[in-house]
């Protein structure tokens, strides 16, 4: 919403958009920008489905604001835009669910983006650069409205966020007040009135916090009434209409703040970027510097001069390097492709490189994604949800090179997309595929779907003997998943592969990641086993309890027969540990970490058909790991002697469960039970939310051999 333009108008109101992000200082300097500049809010409801009332406070404001014949309003609308999307989760709203129609929680996938609808939020934020933005919600009584408690995002330029963040808080809570309601006469801002971890803004995965990361002044605002429940529906509406005067408000408030700050903003929007490009430190923000600031909240990180994502032979997965470019690119980072060979850190690199010059004006958000994160364990006793670390950089399945004093001295040239050469050997030798991406899996299963003889090697890859139909049908899954085929070795031998069909229990978070994988999934519950455990099921995947004493006569029976033909199992955590023994198939002791533990950690690859030539990170949420190791179980995988990489892991009060007790111990192990069954148990998540890209390749390894040994 904003006044009518023309198209020259509206032509020099984008160009001033990029000028703030591209020549930031000129930016600061010009008086026609600073003049004439449309300031924009992003208003973004009813992400989660069941929180109604953003939706109808944005639209009471549109509406408003369309029809006013104020001046007043007419002239706000001249020197502003506002936003909106009016619903970023319709299908929830429909339904009266939290999540999206597939099952996720959209306001934890900004920077996995695995949902059209993020996707959606993510292109708002990137190309509209809103000088603050509003994530509305609901329900926490009273009100709740950020800045949020310590952990902070160690890459955010946090003093031009603060400055403004609280102020416009406190803005918002006098205007509840306002409304005279006896719900709405204080509000709950976490950095003033909560201890540190209850409700942080650490993890970039929700929309303020990765706002924060575009140089926005973000906020969650949570609604204090929730309408649902066995109420009458009198209060019902009641608490709707309160809750709606609150986004109201909150947009209203925001929106003036803006106003009546107006240069100051603007500046310091560009500051963010002009820091950026510069490559200055961050700024250490001294005790006092608002209320409240102290110690506590001090988090701030070093930006290294720039990231290398190899080409060639250097590169573990070229689709996932890739895919990580991809990334950096669509969330509003710069990277760019070397256009000769080049030596950085005395180490050589091939043209093609990916180079990403750290001075630029997103760098806190390309930071946040490659870093490998920090350790808070000892900064923080609580959190409000995990992960404590994420590392796109070490858990994608991209190789990915840091150098902290030096940009490469190459000819570069600005990169707007990733890409991955496919490849096929030229003659007529076999070929050999080498599973470390979800791509090669894909290409493998959709070989297997038109009858390819595929075969597994020792080491987990696989082989395809020769003939012109076989290499007709590699090449176009090369070109199709971008995908590089190499000659298999001489006198290879291999296990025959057959498609195979994966019944999961477990999530949607399970169910997806066996589709990236390209495998046939099928929902198991223990209700139903005996009608969907049915005879062409390989593999089940066990993310979730299953009592096989509660299961009736005849689900047992379905089981018991699906074990008794030899089918493999694949578990998750405790959960598939428990299944095992239950079942007698591997014996084992599974413990887990807190259920708050979460991050990357440092692990050791056997190298073994799941995780031989996996990369040397994994990531955990909840860890587990195995001890009192039965007969015939392998270990795949162990943890490092340090284990915790970066995130939080704090033990109980024996130590019991920290990271002290994992050290070395087994995080994946396999084996064949007495009856036949292929068994592979992780200790780590490669499901969560469909995020770790590099441990879905081991997860893919694993089904293929529970399935054929």
């Amino acid at each position: 919403m904003t006044a009518p333009e023309t198209q020259d108008e509206a032509r020099r109101q984008e160009n001033w958009r990029r000028r703030i992000e591209n020549e930031p200082a000129a930016a600061q300097q010009d008086q026609r920008l600073l003049a004439g500049y449309k300031t924009p809010l992003f208003v973004n409801a009813n992400i989660h489905g069941n929180e109604w009332e953003g939706t109808d406070a944005a639209l009471r404001v549109i509406e408003q604001l369309a029809t006013s014949t104020d001046p007043q309003v007419e002239q706000l609308l001249q020197r502003n835009r506002l936003v909106f999307n009016v619903t970023s989760n319709p299908d929830g709203r429909v339904a009266g669910t939290r999540q999206n129609a597939a099952g996720y929680d959209l306001n934890r996938d900004l920077t996995i983006v695995s949902q059209p609808e993020t996707n959606l939020i993510r292109e708002l934020i990137v190309d509209t650069r809103p000088i603050i933005t509003l994530d509305l919600h609901g329900y926490v009584n009273p009100t709740l409205l950020h800045p949020s408690t310590p952990p902070h995002n160690v890459n955010n330029e946090y003093d031009l966020y603060i400055k403004h963040g609280l102020p416009n808080a406190l803005a918002i809570e006098e205007g509840l007040r306002a409304l005279g309601y006896p719900e709405t006469q204080r509000a709950r801002i976490p950095f003033r009135d909560d201890e540190p971890g209850v409700w942080d803004d650490f993890p970039p995965i929700y929309v303020p916090s990765f706002a924060m990361l575009q140089s926005s002044i973000p906020y969650t605002i949570e609604a204090p009434l929730n309408p649902r429940g066995n109420l009458t529906p009198e209060e019902k509406v009641r608490r709707s209409r309160i809750n709606t005067d609150v986004h109201e408000v909150a947009i209203r408030t925001s929106l003036q703040y803006i106003q009546d700050h107006r240069a100051e903003v603007l500046f310091d929007q560009a500051e963010g970027y002009r820091r950026g490009a510069a490559g200055e430190p961050l700024r250490d923000i001294p005790d006092g510097y608002v209320p409240g600031w102290g110690p506590e909240d001090n988090y701030h990180t070093v930006f290294p001069r720039s990231y290398v994502i190899p080409a060639g032979s250097g590169q573990h997965s070229a689709p996932a390097a890739a895919r990580l470019v991809d990334l950096l690119i669509g969330s509003g980072g710069r990277v760019w492709r070397a256009k000769q060979n080049f030596t950085a850190n005395g180490k050589s690199y091939p043209a093609g490189s990916y180079v990403i010059d750290m001075h630029q004006p997103k760098r806190g958000l390309v930071n946040s994604l490659l870093e490998p994160g920090v350790d808070i364990t000892d900064r923080v006793d609580d959190l409000y949800a995990g992960p404590a670390a994420w590392s796109q950089g070490l858990t994608w399945g991209a190789t990915v090179d840091t150098l902290w004093d030096q940009l490469p001295g190459v000819t570069l040239e600005r990169a707007y997309d990733g890409k991955a050469e496919s490849a096929v050997p030229g003659g007529t030798p076999d070929l050999r595929l080498n599973l470390q991406d979800a791509a090669d899996l894909l290409a493998v299963n959709a070989l297997l779907d038109q009858g390819v003889k595929v075969y597994r090697l020792a080491d987990g890859s696989v082989a395809i003997p020769h003939t012109t139909t076989n290499r007709r049908l590699a090449a176009a899954e090369s070109r199709k998943h971008d995908v590089a085929f190499e000659a298999a070795p001489a006198g290879w031998q291999g296990t025959l592969l057959n498609r195979v069909v994966v019944g999961y229990l477990g999530t949607v978070e399970e169910r997806d990641t066996l589709r990236d994988l390209g495998f046939e999934a099928r929902t198991l519950t223990a209700t139903t086993l005996a009608t969907t455990l049915t005879a062409d099921v390989d593999v089940i995947l066990v993310a979730s309890n299953l009592n096989l004493a509660n299961l009736t006569a005849e689900n047992r029976a379905a089981l018991n027969a699906f074990l008794a033909r030899g089918g493999g199992v694949v578990g998750l955590d405790t959960a598939g540990a428990s299944f095992s023994n239950g079942a007698s198939l591997l014996s084992v002791t599974a413990t887990a970490g807190a259920s708050l533990a979460s991050g990357v950690v440092n692990i050791v690859n056997s190298q073994g058909p799941v995780t031989s030539g996996a990369i040397p990170h994994s990531f955990i949420n909840q860890p587990v790991w195995f001890t009192n190791l039965g007969a015939g179980v392998t270990v795949e995988q162990s943890y490092g002697e340090d284990p915790l990489l970066s995130g939080w892991w704090a033990p109980n009060a024996t130590g019991a469960n920290g990271p002290t007790a994992a050290a070395n111990q087994a995080s994946i192990v396999r084996g064949v039970s007495a009856g036949g069954n292929g068994v592979v148990l992780f200790g780590t998540d490669p499901t969560y939310r469909t995020h770790p890209k590099g441990l879905q390749p081991q997860l893919g390894r694993a089904v293929l051999w529970a399935a054929q040994r």
